[in-house]
């Protein structure tokens, strides 16, 4: 009887303690990483799901532009013939394309052909229920960015934000226009003063929350520590060889080790450079400053010395826009992922340990964020480290699958010779369990969740807003017919003209 079932998980505990009917007893599954999104991706999906009626309620337009152009490719993956699934896929990368701050305007036309076929598919797979005018307006949206520009540009987000806070600025309901002009003019002086006084140190106004977090900013957990002398000579090594001052050096000490190790390999010469590097470059330094009249920068000078002993420990920290969290801190959290992290580095590859010829090549690493360090080298020397385990980079741990989607296996996250990275050089990514094997997940690029002034002034700077989704179409994944499986395909349409592509 409905709410009348005395059967619950108290009473299946009670049964195990009591080691009876074991085949009724609860089954504790494992945790595995579910479906969150970054600090200021979207909104919490799970509140939108109503499991009752099965049906997503009080969406917003971008949690439905969310919905489409990211999560329901992944949501879809395993579930559908391929060809269903493709046609959708399709469908959801034109919206995000469209969708995208930058467009290609001599690749609009070829969107637009893309688009048609695609409708064309969906015709073929859904009922004549499906369409309306709605779907019939996706073949205008191409000429509508030839005519007006760029969507990003025209939707209505901006408005509906500055309504509400037109909305809140209503103090007297009966007389809701001089209430919104009052507040304006407050609003507007109170930012002319502000302007105003900025050389100065603001007394009583308020300042803004994203203030210096683009250059980099704790913001959770922040205390001091004192690391293993092993992870912090990794750490301090991490910043040599990252930062272009240093850069001078390291090719002097690895012209040494080759003059003075002739039969050994490459592969021999770069582990004995990264285990002797950091020793001689303080030596190397020192010896400069003994020489009269051989100038050295300052930042040369803390390097050499070395940071501190006492680390700073974050369990969160706000750089390059995004706002990132340590794996601990995460787990805290039911709604948010921040601790996922990408970064595009050279490595160089050995067929073998005598291979003299060795590959550099570049590849995105993906992992998780475990500890966030800041090495202090002076006052005004300080380097902030994101320590890591990264997914190994083979078939086994990052695979590429249905239309070029990136699934990296979590349960091969490792602890490396070389966890750390420059938080300057992360990017922020998050992860979706795939619905094929929960082992895998699918990397989805992050969002920039601060913005300042003047940062998007550079075309070159519009790769921080990538919204691409984790899958990209090819022109070849058009239907050609040869597709045996036909269960989903309408057979009521008549045979009709086949028009080769322009």
């Amino acid at each position: 009887m409905d709410k009348k079932s005395k059967d619950g998980i108290k009473v299946r505990r009670d049964m195990q303690h009591m080691k009876i009917r074991p085949h009724l007893w609860p089954k504790l599954k494992e945790k595995t990483r579910k479906g969150k999104v970054p600090k200021g991706y979207s909104s919490n999906i799970r509140k939108l799901v109503c499991m009752t009626e099965l049906k997503l309620h009080a969406m917003k337009s971008h949690d439905c532009h969310v919905m489409m152009q990211v999560l329901l490719p992944i949501a879809i993956r395993g579930i559908l013939p391929k060809h269903v699934r493709d046609a959708i896929t399709r469908l959801c990368s034109f919206f995000n394309t469209i969708c995208n701050k930058v467009l290609d305007a001599e690749e609009l036309d070829k969107l637009q052909a893309n688009v048609v076929v695609t409708l064309c598919q969906f015709e073929m797979y859904f009922p004549p229920s499906f369409f309306d005018i709605m779907v019939h307006l996706v073949v205008h949206l191409v000429r509508e960015i030839k005519l007006c520009g760029p969507v990003f540009m025209r939707w209505a987000y901006p408005f509906e934000r500055h309504m509400g806070c037109m909305q809140r600025k209503v103090r007297n309901p009966a007389r809701p226009e001089a209430s919104m002009i009052q507040g304006t003019v407050l609003a507007e002086i109170g930012a002319f003063i502000a302007e105003y006084m900025s050389r100065a140190e603001p007394i009583g106004l308020p300042k803004s929350r994203h203030e210096g977090r683009l250059e980099g900013k704790g913001t959770i957990g922040a205390k001091d520590i004192s690391a293993p002398l092993e992870k912090q000579m990794q750490a301090h090594l991490c910043v040599l060889q990252q930062l272009t001052e240093v850069s001078p050096y390291l090719e002097k000490h690895m012209q040494e080790l080759r003059a003075r190790n002739p039969t050994k390999t490459e592969r021999a010469l770069v582990l004995e450079h990264n285990r002797t590097f950091s020793d001689w470059f303080q030596n190397k330094v020192m010896a400069e400053l003994d020489v009269k009249g051989h100038k050295i920068s300052n930042m040369i000078k803390w390097l050499a010395y070395g940071p501190q002993d006492t680390l700073h420990s974050y369990e969160g920290y706000d750089i390059n826009g995004y706002a990132f969290h340590t794996l601990h801190q995460e787990k805290k959290s039911r709604s948010t992922q921040n601790s996922g992290v990408t970064m595009v580095a050279s490595s160089r590859y050995y067929a073998s340990a005598k291979d003299k010829n060795p590959i550099d090549a570049t590849h995105p690493y993906y992992g998780v964020i475990q500890e966030i360090w800041v090495l202090d080298y002076s006052e005004k020397i300080k380097v902030p480290l994101f320590q890591c385990k990264w997914a190994e980079n083979s078939r086994r741990g990052v695979k590429l699958v249905d239309n070029n989607m990136t699934i990296i296996n979590m349960t091969r996250l490792r602890d490396t010779s070389e966890p750390f990275i420059l938080a300057s050089q992360a990017k922020q990514v998050f992860y979706i369990r795939d619905n094929v094997d929960h082992d895998w997940s699918v990397v989805v690029k992050g969002k920039r969740y601060i913005l300042g002034v003047g940062d998007v002034d550079d075309e070159e700077e519009y790769d921080q807003f990538d919204d691409s989704p984790p899958f990209s179409i090819s022109e070849s994944d058009v239907l050609d017919g040869t597709d045996n499986d036909t269960n989903y395909m309408r057979l009521d349409h008549t045979k009709g003209i086949t028009v080769d592509e322009p």
